[in-house]
């Protein structure tokens, strides 16, 4: 019987193997497990509550995703937390004026409560707490010298050249601001496991989105902040943040009477005009930040600053019913009540 020439075998082979490899990669693509969207709730996170939606190929993908944010909020709270004595941010504020070595995430959350402070004419400033009229002029100055070798610090930090320094006296929060960061910074370690292609953080009406499909997202009318009330709007975001503000949110108690808990900074009296402010921005610091700040000052100045940002929409509901929206919140909004 006639043997087959090595080349023929050959090529005979790699035929084969061409149409095994097709046969195969068609079932296999076939029966590649579709994204699912999986959803985890927490109480007492960051003091109020978590949700997050992950859609990723499979349980065990959704379920590291889940892991890491929780790593990640755990990890930041120990540093910006205003309410643990042994955090980072305690420690700093305890210092008194001198420049103290601080860590890449302080330094950073420090550096956007000062840059948005100034930015607002002093509508967002992290001494509103006191509810006193603060003197203009800078909180702190941070110090992004070269500073000394890798390895760490007799405290603890990382040695990497940033110190900062105190230059007020008065009561700081950076709560308006640090959890929009944290929510940030969470959303972005679940959306970096494998598998993952999509997720939500929401920490109190703090919304971070990461994925390339767009969601809708309703928001709560302060006028009816019931949980079965039916949103005030919907505005689509994608691959962005979403946070609200309002006095509705906390109210707290002034001459017998309830006040918003939202202060402004240049009178020290409760922000009374703005019922809920509303933005939609690149990321949930931003958001955060710039929705304090329109609690506070006037509609048609908020508009004016969300217009002068680049991916940055506002929704303001006013104390008589008044309803503002900037030009890029009308562009994503899908219903306005």
């Amino acid at each position: 019987m006639p043997t087959m020439p090595p080349p023929a075998r050959a090529t005979l082979r790699a035929a084969l193997r061409a149409a095994l490899r097709d046969l195969f990669g068609a079932a296999l693509r076939r029966w590649r497990p579709r994204p699912r969207c999986y959803a985890f709730h927490y109480e007492r996170v960051l003091g109020t509550s978590l949700e997050l939606q992950v859609v990723a190929t499979h349980r065990a993908a959704a379920g590291r995703a889940e892991s890491a944010a929780l790593a990640e909020i755990d990890r930041l709270e120990r540093v910006l937390s205003g309410y643990a004595s042994a955090s980072e941010l305690a420690r700093w504020l305890a210092s008194g004026g001198e420049p103290v070595p601080v860590s890449p995430e302080l330094a950073e959350v420090l550096e956007a409560a000062e840059a948005w402070r100034r930015y607002t004419g002093g509508a967002f400033d992290p001494v509103a707490v006191s509810r006193v009229v603060a003197p203009p002029g800078p909180r702190w100055v941070v110090d992004r010298g070269r500073g000394v070798a890798s390895g760490l610090t007799a405290s603890g930090l990382t040695a990497s050249g940033l110190t900062a320094s105190r230059l007020t006296t008065l009561p700081v929060s950076l709560d308006a601001l640090a959890k929009g960061y944290v929510v940030d910074r969470a959303a972005a370690c679940a959306r970096q496991v494998d598998g993952v292609t999509q997720v939500l953080v929401n920490v109190g009406g703090d919304l971070r989105h990461h994925g390339s499909r767009a969601l809708t997202v309703g928001v709560t009318d302060p006028r009816a902040p019931s949980d079965n009330a039916p949103p005030l709007a919907t505005v689509r975001i994608r691959d962005e943040a979403l946070c609200t503000s309002g006095g509705y949110f906390r109210a707290v108690s002034s001459g017998g009477r309830a006040t918003s808990h939202i202060v402004d900074p240049r009178t020290g009296a409760p922000a009374a005009r703005v019922l809920g402010a509303s933005v939609v921005a690149p990321d949930c610091m931003t958001a955060d930040a710039l929705s304090t700040a329109f609690s506070v000052l006037s509609p048609p100045e908020s508009v004016a600053l969300a217009d002068a940002l680049p991916g940055v929409g506002c929704l303001l509901v006013e104390a008589d019913g008044t309803v503002t929206t900037s030009a890029e919140w009308r562009r994503r909004s899908e219903s306005i009540a």
